[in-house]
């Protein structure tokens, strides 16, 4: 009898345990669903679609309606892959470096933060750090660059054109893009005709490996607006799970990033309703852009304002006029009395006094203050001042006989 009263304590001891088991790792799916979702609706676009492609590349169970992520003839992808399969490499480093291929985006570079695609691929940052410069030798020159520096740093060594000076000069490239061969001579301790030629060099090299001398196009809007003022899905990622196709954990994972895509997919839109419905003059052309704070509309849709914030990021909408960022539909107001007007509007409207302001009549922040009132912008004379400053426009001004004004 004590030998079947412990038997039977210990089968239920077991089957609680089995249970607890099966409770903590529904609890474990839920939580890593609920990371992937989150993941998700916070990606911009371009970001999304590596992301899928990655996931296509590797999940059999996966597929996508969205032609334009989809492999192309002659995608340089391929070629890269190929190259990948020669190199000497262990068999770890070469899936690692396969899939990080499918990370690039549009001009072969990589645009995520090495920590980020480290855990889409399940490996460490330092693993992808010992692997790129083995992934720099490849063809075309520059690929898997992290920013535009590398990219370039990379090309001229190609061409064995990288030397102190130039590298040097990589590091300050808002000089090349202006121009200012003075501040580079000065900056390099080079003469000017040296700096001419680096430049030239500089100019002579692609800014996206993958499309040579072309520009990249970006991704395509997800948003759409017609003329007649409906919003709809434009170019979406569509992901559908393939019958029968990989193993039970490949379906779960698939099953997870469809209903990631569809939630993120169902936010931008509510997110893109509400701020048509509050632009829509301007984005139709016939009115202002009104200002519209991210608190207000996180009110008004009940969502957090780091995940709106996070949402839009990167976002764009096709419109009538154009193509516009969804982050460039919010703007503060200039201040609680201006509600409806922006600090872009009362800075043009500003600029634009200053600029017809009768020489012979003397200016100062008293009277733009009025000049402003008479427009319908109430401002203080210490706010007109910051504008003013902001502007580059001095406070003295000369009258009609050169004299300056007060």
């Amino acid at each position: 009898m004590q030998h079947r009263m412990r038997h039977c304590c210990a089968t239920r001891r077991g089957q609680s345990m089995q249970r607890q088991e099966q409770r903590q790792i529904r609890s474990l799916s839920l939580s890593l669903q609920m990371r992937l979702a989150l993941d998700v609706l916070h990606m911009d676009t371009g970001r999304l679609r590596r992301r899928i492609r990655l996931e296509l590349a590797r999940n059999p169970a996966l597929a996508c309606k969205d032609p334009d992520i989809l492999p192309q003839p002659e995608d340089p992808r391929a070629a890269l892959i190929a190259q990948i399969g020669m190199l000497r490499l262990s068999a770890d480093q070469i899936r690692i470096a396969k899939d990080l291929v499918h990370c690039l985006d549009d001009r072969g570079l990589l645009a995520d933060p090495l920590a980020e695609i480290a855990a889409w691929l399940d490996t460490t940052p330092a693993m992808l750090q010992d692997l790129l410069p083995h992934l720099h030798q490849l063809e075309p020159p520059g690929v898997f660059a992290r920013d535009i520096a590398e990219c370039f740093r990379l090309q001229l060594r190609a061409r064995n054109r990288l030397d102190p000076w130039m590298d040097r000069l990589l590091d300050r490239l808002d000089l090349v893009a202006a121009n200012d061969l003075s501040t580079i001579a000065a900056f390099l301790g080079a003469d000017r005709e040296d700096a001419r030629e680096m430049i030239a060099d500089i100019r002579a090299l692609s800014l996206a490996p993958f499309l040579g001398s072309a520009e990249p196009d970006g991704p395509p809007p997800e948003l759409e607006l017609t003329a007649e003022g409906v919003l709809r899905l434009g170019t979406t990622l569509r992901l559908v799970l393939r019958d029968g196709e990989g193993d039970a954990d490949a379906r779960i994972s698939a099953r997870n990033l469809v209903a990631a895509v569809e939630g993120r997919t169902a936010t931008l839109l509510r997110i893109g309703a509400a701020l048509v419905e509050f632009q829509l003059p301007w984005l139709l052309g016939n009115g202002a852009c009104r200002p519209l704070t991210m608190t207000a509309l996180s009110a008004q849709l009940g969502l957090n304002k780091s995940t709106i914030s996070r949402a839009v990021a990167g976002v764009t909408m096709r419109t009538p006029d154009g193509i516009v960022h969804l982050r460039n539909l919010l703007k503060t107001p200039v201040s609680p009395h201006n509600p409806d007007l922006d600090r872009e509007t009362v800075a043009m409207t500003l600029c634009n006094i200053m600029d017809n302001w009768s020489i012979a009549r003397r200016m100062t922040d008293a009277l733009l203050v009025k000049e402003l009132a008479v427009r319908g912008i109430h401002l203080s004379r210490r706010t007109v001042a910051k504008y003013r400053l902001e502007l580059g426009i001095p406070k003295r001004r000369q009258d009609s006989h050169g004299r300056p004004n007060q």
